[in-house]
C-alpha cells in the first residue's frame, strides 16, 4: 500500500491534489495498492543511490523514496528520475526531441520513421466496439456511444468493459474513428438496452487529424 505525495495529479473532489497543496491545504489521501515487481541498487556515492524499478502503474516514485529514505532512518527524496520503458516500448528504440528535430526534417521522416509509432499500434492492446456505418459522423462528431449503435456480432468475446477502460471505436471495415472511456460499470451488461450511454469520446480521428 502506498501513499500518494499530495503534489499529484490524483483526483480529490474532483481537483487534482496539487491544486491543494500549492494553495498549502492539507487533503486525507488514501493508500493505494501499487505491484513492485523489482528495486535494483546500481549504484551508491556518497548519499546518492541510483536504483532501478521495476513496477506496475501508478507507482509513485516519490513516495517510494520517501518509503526508503524513512526505512534507512535519514529521508530521501528523488534528485533525477527516468523512465526506461513502458509495455513493449523501451528507451533503446527512441530518439529525444532535440536529436530528431535538429535535422531538417521531410514528409517521409513522419511516415517512414522508425522512432514514430502509428496511433494503431499504440491502442493494439486497448480493446475494440465496433459502430455501425450510419452513426460514423456521429462518432466523429464526438458523441457519445449508445447500445443501439454499436455492431454486437464483432465484439471480441471475452472482453470485460470495466468503468474508465480505454476502447477504440472502428467502423465496420475497421477503420479506427476514436478513443472512448467506459462511462459505468461492465458495459457490455447493458449492451441490449437502447438509449443508454455506454462510453464517451475522448479523442476523435478524422482523415489523419487528432481532434
Amino acid at each position: 500500500m502506498q501513499m500518494p505525495p499530495a503534489y499529484s495529479a490524483l483526483k480529490f473532489r474532483g481537483r487534482p491534489s496539487y491544486d491543494f497543496a500549492r494553495k498549502g491545504v492539507k487533503v486525507e489521501l488514501r493508500p493505494r495498492m501499487v505491484n513492485i515487481y523489482n528495486i535494483r541498487l546500481v549504484s551508491s556515492e556518497e548519499d546518492l543511490l541510483t536504483i532501478k524499478v521495476e513496477c506496475g502503474s501508478g507507482t509513485y516514485i516519490r513516495s517510494l523514496a520517501y518509503k526508503i529514505g524513512e526505512m534507512l532512518g535519514c529521508g530521501a527524496s528523488v534528485k533525477g528520475l527516468k523512465r526506461t520503458n513502458i509495455g513493449e516500448f523501451d528507451i533503446k528504440s527512441s530518439i529525444s526531441v532535440k536529436d530528431f528535430t535538429g535535422r531538417k526534417i521531410t514528409s517521409s521522416d513522419f511516415k517512414y520513421s522508425t522512432y514514430l509509432i502509428s496511433i494503431e499500434r499504440m491502442l493494439e492492446e486497448s480493446p475494440s466496439l465496433y459502430i455501425k456505418d450510419k452513426y460514423r459522423k456521429n462518432i466523429l462528431s464526438g458523441h457519445q456511444i449508445r447500445s443501439e449503435m454499436l455492431q454486437p456480432e464483432k465484439i471480441k468475446a471475452g472482453i470485460v468493459l470495466k468503468k474508465g477502460t480505454l476502447v477504440n471505436i472502428k467502423d465496420s471495415n475497421s477503420n479506427l474513428l476514436a478513443v472512448h472511456r467506459v462511462l459505468k460499470g461492465d458495459a457490455l451488461l447493458d449492451i441490449k438496452q437502447k438509449g443508454i450511454a455506454l462510453t464517451g469520446s475522448r479523442i476523435v480521428f478524422d482523415s489523419q487529424k487528432i481532434l
